[in-house]
């Protein structure tokens, strides 16, 4: 090109290829080793995505949780250098806040938080008992094998969210098919604007009911902020999205993988059924040894920064990969290996951290342990039906997960 130097020409030809990205993983419970290998030479590294883009890759913990606490990161994807291949082209629905900065974020978080409270959770466990035994009686009286991604995992995670916000569980089957279409990178993005489109439409029709005819529930409730003028119409149907979605398929994917992860040891699994009160410390394990978000939490810098000894320049993407802080040898030790007697296991970072921190999570440990108790208190000798390895495995969606989990017992 005229005006470069010949120096500057041989360098750019001569220059190595990004690593790419998405980045295969090589056993399926296990991020991809190369996080590890390249974040030891470089701690912050750079790949390119399928669309082209230039992206940093934060993998250390120290490093995740500096990022999720930078106001100088953004989570909108209509800032300059957002990498869209997490965020496509669709744009996302006013209201939700998780991909939002202050002050949208925080005044539209502070009219469902209250709504996620310990006492309030903890109230609800005894529903989530009772939906999980009638699914159990179900898998009991129809033999000795099932699928417990079908026959448990979704249907569980779709009923506890329905009830939450008074939403008829027989429309699980048309908002879990959008979203599925919407969190696959492998389509297109056709596919993906008409998905969106008909997610958006039937969440509107819902939120037009709640104002005409508000109920005593959680979307009920938002309609007394919206007459307050805290939340338009636009935000609450987009808040209503992100509340239903948000919880559904995140729980669906942990029960599955955790069912898993737990057959795969079953010495652990047996002291969790002889003292069910170690389940929750075992949960937090759960959390940290599988994080689900294995395509990384997309931010772009609004200015410069330093980070893990590189400079981070004001319109750069960073993909933030919480499944490998997850697995930071320097947090936790032995880090690849699961252990229900780790010292440390709630340092993880699988809600992620500060303020965009799952407001959920307290609905999710409850819920968890729920299940987990239970599943093998009821069927003490449930086994896999096939090798893990065996299993297909959601390695093209947002949020990973198996998409059978084949069991007998």
């Amino acid at each position: 090109m005229p005006g470069d130097h010949p120096e500057q020409m041989e360098t750019a030809m001569t220059a190595p290829a990004l690593p790419s990205f998405p980045m295969p993983r090589v056993h399926p419970l296990d991020p991809p080793p190369a996080y590890r290998e390249l974040s030891a030479e470089q701690p912050v590294f750079q790949v390119a995505t399928p669309r082209g883009e230039q992206v940093w890759v934060v993998t250390r913990h120290e490093d995740v949780r500096a990022v999720l606490t930078d106001l100088r990161l953004s989570s909108d994807p209509k800032t300059p250098g957002y990498p869209s291949y997490i965020s496509g082209d669709t744009p996302l629905p006013p209201g939700f806040f998780l991909n939002q900065d202050e002050p949208d974020h925080g005044r539209l978080r502070r009219l469902v938080t209250r709504e996620f409270l310990v006492g309030l959770m903890e109230a609800k466990r005894p529903r989530m008992q009772a939906i999980l035994d009638g699914l159990l009686d179900k898998l009991e009286a129809q033999g000795n094998s099932a699928d417990l991604v079908t026959q448990l995992a979704f249907p569980m995670a779709a009923t506890v969210m329905c009830e939450l916000l008074d939403v008829a569980y027989e429309d699980a089957p048309l908002f879990v098919g959008l979203t599925d279409t919407i969190l696959d990178r492998r389509s297109t993005p056709e596919q993906v604007g008409r998905a969106a489109g008909d997610l958006m439409a039937y969440f509107d029709r819902l939120v037009t009911e709640r104002e005409t005819h508000p109920t005593d529930d959680m979307l009920g409730r938002l309609v007394t902020h919206q007459e307050a003028g805290k939340i338009d119409h636009a935000e609450f149907v987009g808040l209503a999205a992100l509340l239903l979605l948000s919880g559904y398929d995140t729980m669906a994917q942990m029960i599955g993988l955790g069912t898993a992860t737990l057959l795969e040891h079953p010495d652990q699994l047996a002291e969790l059924q002889a003292d069910p009160t170690k389940i929750p410390h075992a949960i937090e394990e759960l959390l940290r040894y599988l994080s689900i978000n294995h395509a990384g939490l997309p931010r772009a810098a609004v200015a410069d920064l330093e980070l893990g000894g590189q400079t981070i320049k004001a319109g750069d993407g960073l993909l933030v990969m919480i499944n490998a802080a997850n697995r930071d040898a320097a947090v936790f030790p032995e880090p690849d290996r699961f252990d229900i007697h780790r010292e440390n296991p709630q340092s993880h970072v699988a809600f992620g951290h500060g303020f965009h921190k799952c407001i959920g999570l307290t609905l999710a440990r409850v819920e968890l342990s729920t299940v987990f108790a239970g599943l093998f208190a009821r069927f003490p000798g449930l086994k896999l039906a096939r090798p893990l390895e065996d299993l297909p495995f959601r390695h093209d969606m947002v949020l990973y997960g198996v998409r059978e989990l084949p069991v007998t017992w």
